[in-house]
Formats: structure tokens, C-alpha cells, sequence
């Protein structure tokens, strides 16, 4: 989450939009901005060797263990900027359907307004879900600071009981989740992370129409991720916020 936020701080000074593709080490149950610390069992995270994050941008709580995270990072002279948030981030999220298509499956985009208040974020309904037969297989959400930040997920694999079991759903069983969010490895054949990979970076060149360059973060970009860090993201104050405690 630093450096997806430090890659938007630094955005007019880089000069490049910025496509960015990872993964999560130690696995993380990241909260939407405003979502209350309440909503995770923190005891359960720690047996299963979870940490947790809070991230800059809102939505519910989301378990990082089994997918790829995406962030683009896009000027405010970007067209897509000059939309509102809902159609935007549906836009942007057509990278990750294309991606699906061209490893085989077929993909929407389900548009739209927010609807929901679950604590998972899978369970609720947005603009930017990218959808399978009805279920959900990624999310996003985004922040701008006039410059635009969309990050999201695309799930591998997907495990409703550990869900439930670090994220609070009242009301909400495992065979619920089973029924509106999908993975890739319900859908084909074991598919390489390269291949993965690759086909997200295809999808998001030919949805966003720019050219990708590969490369590394700035030393200027890693700067402001290690500080950003150890003042916001590290901290108690930052991801613990509005508990009972």
C-alpha cells in the first residue's frame, strides 16, 4: 500500500503513468479507509500468520493470499481522469476482464453504482467488478489526489471458510461467498503466473491504449515508500483505527 500511494504522491515528478503488478509477502487482510479495525478477528489472523494493513483507498476488507494485486497510477491529464469515479474505474478494470478473455475465459464488467455494506469487499457490488457467469473474480477501488490511483485483485484461488474466519460477515456462511465469488482455478487448467501476468499487462496496453515500458520504481519512488511506511502504514494509529480497544 505504501508504494502504491507513494507511486501517486510522485506521479507529476516521474512523468509516467504507472502499471504495477505484485503480490503479498506476508499474506494481509488489507481495510478499506474508513473501515473499522472491528471488522477482523486479529487473534485468528495472527494463527494463520496474517498481518494487517489499512489501505488509502475505501471499500471492505479483502484477504491478500491467493491472487494478483493490480495499481495503475494515471496523470490527472489522463481522459480516463476526466470521467467521473464510477465510469472510470470501470474502464480501468476492462484491463483485468481482458486479461481473463485471453487466458480463455469470458469476462464482464458489471458497471454500475456501489451497492453494499458488507465487510467483505467481494460481497459487495461495484462499478469496476469484474464478473464470471454471475460471480465475482476482482475488485478495485480508487483514490485521486488529482492524479488517479486504481488498484485491485484477481483471484487465483479462493477459500470462503478462511474469509469468514479473519474477516467478520454476520449473517454471511461460507457457501454464501461460494456462490458470487469465483477464482481462476475454478475456471481452467493450471495457467503459469507468468501467463497470468502477461495477460494482464496485454490487457491493460490495449484498454488504456499506452505503451508499456518495464522497469523499476525510482530511487525517489522507494524513498517515499520506506517513509510512508514507518509514518502511516506500520503504525497502530493508521491501521487500527475506530476500534473498540
Amino acid at each position: 500500500m505504501a508504494m502504491d500511494e507513494a507511486i501517486l504522491l510522485s506521479r507529476r515528478k516521474i512523468g509516467l503513468d504507472t502499471l504495477r503488478i505484485y503480490k503479498w509477502s506476508p499474506p494481509a487482510v488489507s481495510l478499506g479507509r474508513g473501515q473499522s479495525a472491528d471488522t477482523v478477528d486479529l487473534e485468528e489472523m495472527e494463527r494463520a500468520g496474517i498481518v494487517l494493513v489499512r489501505r488509502p483507498t475505501g471499500g471492505g476488507a479483502l484477504l491478500h493470499l491467493w491472487e494478483i494485486t493490480y495499481s495503475v497510477v494515471l496523470s490527472s491529464d489522463s481522459p480516463l481522469v476526466k470521467l467521473d469515479v464510477g465510469e472510470s474505474a470501470r474502464t480501468i478494470a476492462q484491463g483485468v476482464a481482458r486479461a481473463v478473455e485471453l487466458l480463455g475465459a469470458t469476462a464482464s464488467v458489471k458497471g454500475g453504482h456501489s451497492v453494499g455494506t458488507d465487510n467483505i469487499c467481494y460481497m459487495r457490488s461495484g462499478s469496476s467488478d469484474v464478473m464470471i457467469g454471475g460471480r465475482k473474480i476482482s475488485g478495485s477501488a480508487q483514490v485521486r489526489n488529482g492524479d488517479l490511483l486504481q488498484h485491485g485483485t484477481l483471484l487465483l484461488h479462493f477459500d470462503p471458510e478462511l474469509w469468514i474466519k479473519v474477516i467478520r460477515s454476520p449473517g454471511l456462511n461460507a457457501e454464501d461467498l461460494r456462490k458470487r465469488v469465483t477464482s481462476l482455478d475454478q475456471l481452467m487448467k493450471e495457467v503459469r503466473e507468468e501467463e497470468i501476468v502477461n495477460a494482464i499487462v496485454k490487457g491493460f496496453t490495449e484498454v488504456l491504449g499506452e505503451e508499456i515500458e518495464f522497469g523499476e520504481p525510482t530511487k525517489a519512488e522507494v524513498a517515499l515508500t520506506q517513509e510512508l511506511m514507518r509514518t502511516k502504514y506500520s503504525t497502530d494509529a493508521w491501521n487500527l483505527r475506530s476500534t473498540s480497544s
